[in-house]
């Protein structure tokens, strides 16, 4: 893998704005400023120290001020890239950075593919492949605390924790290899020490695959869709979730006949609300397609809150919603539902349908109208995605970083479980290599070019 020429891209976003960030990366990029730059008392940017920001201006060929900018250039290693790098502060909107952009083309540029400019800072080991998708969480993030986990991250602290645990990964094969030497030494005890060996490593791998959980639903976060027959006050329960009137409330029943969208954080946690049209049998074409919608909600969303009226009691109209989530959910019902049990400020009557299915899942009681309960609820959603996890303990991960570390844990909890059902070192070691393998991945050590242009071509352009 090798960089190819000097790349150029806007890094800043499109449109009017104080200033537009230009950035030039590669060996030639002072070079090819020179060509189009020089500072108020007439020097070119090779002639200025380095990591010094100049007052100049831009030209193009036929010696015409394009903009007023700011220059500093960056010696190779001392930058984001690792490579010698240029920056351009200009004037913000739209023409004056294209015609920079243009200009730094023309002279031998070319334009940065998406995400090019983290690619080279992870190919001239400035970063590691987890700091380096890090980045992308940074600019996603969602929440404080998804911005907190993604900076642990970009700091290096999985990074630091994933060598931690290959360090002892190689350690502990090493000295299985020792023992391999030596087999007429290896009987029951000695399994029972490498079981025994195994138990921290085992439990700081499946604590950093927690963790790194806990980072991908912060960068998600969670869909949440309000469920429940008309008229129970779905709408209302969007509004008092989010605190915004994002839905129509009426006493109307079927007055909502889409699906309507809300979000809020709670404890760091990003929750997208839908509230659904109410569920029920209609000749109303147009109601139809909306209950579609909500049975299409309903299956595709992390967790399912499914209304009732207080003042009326479970009817049989939430336990066949109950059914649906059973008969469509991957998961246990329990695990995927909450029954809001709304209108709390009302009369309430007893419920005249319990059965084992409704009686299995967490109940909140609510009341829309006054707020009653609301904080409860969102601290409820957000037991059901995190459990008993915190949301400052997450670290920033994709699903391919999660899912090697899930898979190095499990490997190494085979590993343990197989010294103790009395199986060889070599099935042992067999099995820890694996892992070794697995974890590898976290970091890029054998990072193929089809992988990182499918990381980074998830990337913005500039970045």
């Amino acid at each position: 893998m090798r960089n190819d020429g000097v790349i150029a891209a806007i890094a800043t976003a499109w449109g009017e704005s104080a200033i537009a960030v230009m950035r030039l990366s590669g060996a030639g990029a002072v070079e090819i400023t020179d060509k189009f730059f020089r500072s108020k008392k007439g020097k070119a940017i090779s002639s200025l120290p380095a990591r010094y920001m100049s007052l100049g201006v831009i030209r193009d060929q036929s010696g015409s001020t394009v903009d007023e900018v700011l220059a500093v250039r960056f010696e190779e290693g001392r930058c984001y890239t690792g490579e010698e790098s240029v920056e351009i502060h200009c004037h913000g909107g739209v023409t004056a950075a294209q015609r920079c952009l243009e200009l730094f083309l023309s002279g031998g540029a070319r334009l940065a593919q998406p995400g090019e400019f983290t690619k080279r800072a992870f190919l001239s080991g400035r970063i590691d492949l987890a700091q380096a998708e890090a980045v992308a969480s940074v600019i996603r993030s969602k929440s404080d605390a998804s911005l907190m986990s993604a900076e642990r991250s970009l700091q290096g602290e999985l990074s630091s924790r994933v060598r931690r645990l290959m360090d002892s990964l190689t350690a502990f094969r090493a000295e299985l290899e020792v023992r391999l030497d030596y087999p007429e030494e290896i009987d029951g005890e000695g399994n029972s020490e490498i079981s025994l060996g195994l138990e921290k490593i085992s439990l700081d791998a499946l604590e950093l695959a927690q963790r790194c959980r806990v980072g991908l639903i912060l960068a998600g976060g969670v869909k949440a869709a309000i469920l429940g027959r008309p008229n129970v006050g779905k709408s209302a329960l969007l509004n008092a979730l989010t605190g915004e009137q994002r839905a129509i409330v009426t006493k109307i029943p079927g007055t909502t006949r889409d699906t309507v969208t809300g979000a809020t954080v709670w404890r760091g946690l990003s929750i997208d609300l839908i509230d659904t049209a109410g569920i029920r049998e209609t000749e109303d074409e147009i109601e139809s397609i909306g209950i579609a919608r909500s049975i299409e909600a309903m299956n595709g969303s992390d967790i399912r809150l499914v209304v009732a009226d207080s003042s009326a009691g479970i009817t049989t109209s939430e336990m066949e919603i109950i059914s649906k989530i059973i008969e469509k959910g991957s998961q246990d019902a329990a695990e995927s539902a909450l029954i809001v049990m709304n209108k709390c400020d009302l009369p309430q009557r007893a419920d005249e349908n319990q059965s084992d299915r409704s009686a299995r899942i967490r109940r909140i009681n609510t009341s829309a109208l006054t707020g009653f309960g609301i904080a409860d609820l969102k601290d409820a959603i957000f037991e059901m995605a995190l459990g008993n996890a915190r949301a400052e303990e997450g670290y920033a991960a994709t699903e391919r970083m999660a899912s090697a570390i899930a898979e190095t844990a499990s490997l190494i909890g085979e590993a343990k479980t197989a010294a103790r059902g009395g199986a060889g070192v070599d099935v042992v070691g067999s099995l820890l290599a694996e892992a070794s393998v697995a974890l590898s991945e976290v970091l890029g050590a054998d990072a193929t070019e089809e992988l990182l242009d499918a990381i980074f071509s998830k990337f913005c352009v500039g970045k």
